[in-house]
């Protein structure tokens, strides 16, 4: 019972921490634009940037696409918005395609602006020859084969993230000294704070069916607006609680000790930084899971 009360408080831990390691995420992710960026790059994929980039600038300096940019801020990466229907792309990518003043009847006065050898031209053509003969039909085949290359783009920004979410959590491990080899050692040496964070455990995954949503942040986050981001998720009661019961923080003495506890202490940075990397809905589904089994007995 008692180390299966360390398991609980331990899988608590790791939620608590990975909840706000996703809230650093989407802060950064905000104030660097890199949804913007990756939405940029299949922009870029779609319309055959390489291949030919004049499309692609058109598509970039329209009126609409402009109107739905993000601000200048420092170190960000890319200007372009965090998100673009796909309704808004077939008709931006329709008007950079016309002529001026042309009178678009068919998808051919669409195409005839391009480069007979272009690629953005002949995956076109083929979009066309599926049978989409009408402009409107052709215009919704358009939306389907932007969503179809933006799914592949959330692909590449989530691996990015998760890339980063190992910085960030070693970050979190660092500023909260969360060593998993501490934790685990002063669950399994205190009854009391053991039982009381499984007791907290418990009720948590008693009281949520689910996760709290993970807030999207707009482009225009000030410092003091990320410090109360943060302040929030670091404040619930349950985080306070759970640090308060491990003893989390830097304490008088911590920093004076031999190189090889420093080692260990990196060491369990290291697995806590990882456990975040998994994320708070991995975690939480375990706890609820355990719990139940815990409930039924033996």
């Amino acid at each position: 019972m008692a180390m299966l009360e360390v398991i609980i408080g331990m899988i608590f831990t790791f939620m608590l921490l990975s909840l706000l390691g996703t809230t650093v995420n989407e802060l950064i992710s905000a104030w660097r634009g890199w949804r913007g960026f990756y939405l940029e790059e299949g922009l870029k994929r779609l319309l055959e940037f390489k291949d030919n980039p004049e499309v692609y600038e058109k598509f970039r300096n329209n009126a609409v696409f402009r109107q739905l940019m993000q601000h200048k801020a420092p170190l960000r990466v890319s200007q372009s918005p965090a998100y673009l229907s796909s309704s808004n792309f077939a008709t931006i990518l329709t008007t950079v395609l016309k002529k001026k003043g042309q009178a678009v009847e068919k998808i051919d006065d669409l195409l005839e602006g391009l480069p007979e050898d272009s690629q953005l031209r002949e995956v076109l053509e083929q979009l066309k020859e599926e049978g989409h003969e009408s402009l409107d039909a052709f215009k919704g085949r358009l939306q389907t084969w932007f969503d179809d290359v933006m799914w592949q783009a959330s692909g590449w920004y989530k691996r990015h993230v998760q890339f980063i979410t190992l910085f960030v959590g070693l970050s979190i491990a660092g500023v909260l000294n969360a060593d998993s080899f501490q934790i685990y050692r002063h669950l399994s040496n205190n009854a009391s704070a053991r039982e009381s964070l499984a007791a907290m455990a418990e009720k948590y995954a008693a009281e949520n069916e689910t996760l709290p949503e993970t807030k999207t942040y707009t482009d225009t986050l000030a410092v003091k607006d990320i410090k109360k981001e943060l302040d929030e998720v670091t404040s619930t009661g349950e985080f306070v609680e759970m640090s308060n019961v491990l003893g989390l923080g830097w304490q008088a003495g911590d920093v004076l000790v031999s190189p090889v506890n420093w080692l260990v202490r990196l060491l369990g940075w290291l697995i806590t930084a990882f456990a975040i990397s998994l994320g708070a809905s991995f975690w939480f589904d375990i706890l609820k899971k355990i719990v139940t089994i815990r409930s039924t007995g033996n």
